[in-house]
This record gives C-alpha cells, structure tokens and sequence, in this order.
C-alpha cells in the first residue's frame, strides 16, 4: 500500500519538473529563436504530465520575454504561431488524430507565423511585403562589398564572383522567401510532432494516437489531391501571367516537392529493412550520402517517392516474401 501511495505522488513531483522546465525552454526560445523546434511541444508535454490549463504557464513566460526584446508585430507573429501549435498539438494528439494531418496543420500555423512576423509589418506600412528583407540585405552587401575592399589576396574576378551572388540573392527575395518559410514552418510542424511523441513514448497514461513506422509511411490521398490543386493553381497563375505568378510557382513546387521527398526516403528505409542485411550500417552509409549529395540526391528522391505514391510500389511489395525468405 505505501509503494502505490508514492508512485502516483512521484508521477506528480515529476511532471511539476516538467512543467518547469517547459517555463525555461519558453524563456529560451524568447532569445534563440531555434528552441521553438522542440518548446511548444514541451509545452504541450506538461500540459498533459500536469493540467492543461497550465500551458498557459510556459506560454505566458514566452510573451513576456518575446515583448522584451521584440516588436509587437513579431511578437503576434512568434508568439501567437508558438502558442497555437502547443495548444493544437495538445488537442489533437490526445484526440488521436492522424499524425499526417496534424504535422500539416501545424506547419500551416507557422507558416503563417512567420509570415505575419517578417512581411506583414512591411505590408502594414505600405513598403511591401519584402522591403525589410531586402533593405537588410542591401546592407549586408554594402558591407560585404567594404569587406571585400580591404582584401587584397581577393582579385577582381573573385570579387565579381561574390557580387553577382549577393546580388541574385537579393533579387530571387520576392520570388523564393516565402518558399523558405514553407521550409522552415514544415521542419518546425514536424519537429515539434515527433518530440511531443518522443516525450510520451515511456508514458502510456497519455493516451495519444498510434504512428507508423517511417518506412511504411505515405501521403494521405486528400494530401495529393491538395498538392495536385496546387500544381494546377500554379500552372492557371502562369498561363494569366499573374503579377506574383513566379513567387507562387516556387512556393508550390517547394509544398509538393518536400513530402515526396520525405517518401522518397521512406521508400528506401522500407528497402533497407526488408533487405534485412546490416540494417543499421546500411541506413546510416545511405542517410550520411543523402545528406553529402543532396543536391543530386534530392530530385532521385523525389521522384521515386512521386512513382510510389502512383503504383504503390510498397503495398504491392508487402504481400511478397522479403528476399532472405
């Protein structure tokens, strides 16, 4: 009888760590912008160790901090994005909903996040949703430009070289910048996801839904016939010659390009395991070349991950033998 009176009240002195803990990586993700990869599900994690109510706690702490080094329109953009997704990642994870959905939705809230944080104080003031990129990329290359004026081991073509590279940086703002939030916001959704999964994966009193091992996972259809919508917008954007047409085709292609590459990796995971010869080594030899030659990895993936989501190539290989059978 005492050993089942402690461990319920040592359950509880834990999740209280844990509820404190989440107050500093709050305080931390106020000045290092990075730690929202894992706050706002740590936030989410000690609402359900403790209360839910009490995810206000961190959250609270997240905004004051914000507004102390920050701008109001940052702090709505940061805060507000952060904030939603813990509460929404709480929600949905408890109500066991799909994990495919869920990373969606919150990459879509950050997205709008970070869009609210760096275009809309420009839009808002009539300069344009780019201005503060590019003026604050004018002065770096301003500065460069001084920099490189004091080298004198840096010769004239080199010097062009860097230039011309500043320069098409600065130009391509309009039409890449809001594919690099798309980026970022899918990186932090699905972070964000799989740490609240990790932080309860040694406690099964939270109740949270089921998630698939990475080799067997795919795009959801009402995904493709989303990304499918996209491509088509993009192309009728292209044919009206649409004032942001370019902007909004590179958006697309980053939205649809991404989770094909995401199952282009999974495809080769499942190929991986199912040879069942030094699994881990070979893992670990293929992610390592992945990531060295991404540049001419990244399309192969992409489109083995695009011809699995047609044929299915998995699901009819799953009612064959693996190979050392």
């Amino acid at each position: 009888m005492e050993n089942s009176n402690q461990q319920p009240s040592r359950a509880n002195s834990r999740g209280w760590l844990v509820l404190l803990l989440s107050v500093v990586v709050a305080a931390i993700a106020a000045y290092f912008p990075f730690a929202l990869l894992l706050a706002p599900a740590l936030w989410a994690y000690a609402g359900a160790r403790t209360k839910p109510a009490w995810m206000i706690l961190p959250i609270a702490v997240f905004a004051l901090c914000t507004l102390q080094i920050s701008s109001f329109g940052i702090l709505a953009g940061w805060y507000g994005a952060s904030a939603l997704c813990a509460v929404l990642l709480y929600v949905m994870m408890t109500r066991r909903m799909s994990n495919s959905d869920t990373a969606l939705i919150l990459a879509g809230v950050f997205l709008v996040g970070l869009y609210a944080t760096f275009c809309l104080p420009g839009i808002l003031a009539g300069r344009g949703a780019f201005a503060d990129i590019q003026n604050a990329m004018n002065a770096l290359i301003a500065m460069d430009r001084e920099t490189i004026a004091q080298m004198p081991q840096i010769d004239a073509n080199m010097t062009k070289s860097i230039m011309d590279t500043l320069n098409l940086i600065y130009e391509s703002i309009p039409i890449g910048f809001v594919a690099v939030l798309c980026i970022v916001a899918s990186v932090l959704g699905l972070g964000n996801l799989l740490f609240f999964r990790l932080f309860c994966r040694k406690h099964p009193e939270i109740a949270i839904s089921p998630m698939r091992p990475f080799r067997n996972w795919t795009l959801p259809n009402s995904t493709t016939l989303g990304l499918f919508a996209i491509l088509v917008l993009s192309l009728i954007a292209e044919l009206a010659d649409w004032t942001f047409a370019d902007g909004f085709a590179m958006t697309a292609n980053i939205l649809v390009a991404l989770p094909l590459f995401l199952q282009g990796l999974c495809v080769i995971d499942y190929f991986i395991v199912r040879s069942g010869k030094n699994i881990t080594t070979t893992r670990v030899l293929i992610y390592i070349g992945t990531a060295v030659l991404f540049q001419y990895t990244a399309m192969a993936l992409l489109l083995i991950g695009c011809f699995d989501q047609i044929f299915r190539i998995r699901l009819r290989m799953s009612t064959l033998p693996p190979s050392d059978v």
